[in-house]
């Protein structure tokens, strides 16, 4: 049984079974998640405390908690927004904020989305397509938080 901590450093990246077992955690804490918003709680207070709970389950070190209910974030963030915000990208507490103001069915349509991308595994790229990315010209943009009426100025 894998039982790394995130103190160990990137151990977990390198870990297919630990990597394995912190992605399942991911997906039981999106379906947790599900159960609370039927409840009519919202996304945030829905996710609140899920990475214990999900840890616990998995029989999972609590230290991977706080990871846990992150990453649960930004994939529902990515869900919302079709760009994979950072971590700790400035904007993702709105964006956050913003769900929490979207009706039921919209914030669980979001889990299911987040659900179904976590779920899809993408094909590990070739060298040579790792290399095509670097070559590739584009430019990035802020992006913007679709979800709320009235936005901050453009960056």
């Amino acid at each position: 049984m894998p039982t790394a901590t995130p103190a160990e450093g990137t151990r977990w990246i390198q870990d297919p079974a630990l990597a394995h077992k912190l992605s399942e955690a991911v997906e039981s804490l999106l379906e947790s998640v599900q159960l609370m918003l039927e409840d009519d709680y919202p996304f945030s207070a829905s996710l609140e405390g899920g990475g214990f709970y999900t840890c616990e389950l998995h029989d999972l070190d609590f230290a991977w908690a706080p990871l846990l209910e992150t990453e649960t974030a930004r994939l529902v963030a990515e869900a919302a927004t079709d760009v994979s915000p950072g971590l700790f990208a400035p904007e993702l507490p709105a964006l956050i904020a913003a769900i929490d103001a979207q009706p039921m069915p919209v914030q669980q349509a979001l889990i299911g989305k987040a659900t179904a991308r976590h779920l899809a595994r993408p094909a590990v790229p070739t060298a040579g397509q790792i290399t095509a990315q670097v070559h590739t010209t584009s430019s990035t943009r802020p992006y913007e938080i679709p979800l709320t009426a009235t936005r901050g100025p453009r960056r």
